[in-house]
């Protein structure tokens, strides 16, 4: 019992008062909901594993790492090769290093390299 009061005891002490959030953490919250990510310039590089390819369509498939310049977590996804000659020699299974045209265009890529 003792100890239950002394834990209420210091929250309260670490509180702010009912009602008031503390103004620091207000305005990080503010702003990092106002505030989009910085946008990477330029190609982005990344790897990845292909899953699928569509020569055909010129899309090819990658379970790819996290790609920090533009936000992106661990993922599967479809991209569109620019040219579709890059997916040449580029096989499914295969682990390759890719460079994503830019952050406005993230879906395209422009160069697929086997490791």
């Amino acid at each position: 019992m003792q100890r239950s009061i002394a834990l209420a005891l210091a929250l309260a002490a670490c509180s702010p008062p009912a009602g008031q959030a503390p103004k620091q953490d207000a305005e990080a919250i503010s702003a990092s909901e106002t505030t989009p990510a910085p946008e990477a310039a330029g190609a982005i590089r990344a790897t990845g594993t292909v899953t699928a390819i569509d020569a055909s369509a010129g899309t090819v498939t990658l379970d790819h790492e996290a790609i920090a310049a533009i936000g992106w977590p661990a993922m599967a996804m479809q991209f569109t090769a620019e040219d579709h000659a890059i997916l040449q020699g580029v096989n499914v299974g295969d682990r390759v290093s890719f460079e994503l045209k830019s952050a406005s265009e993230p879906q395209v890529v422009i160069a697929v390299q086997r490791q």
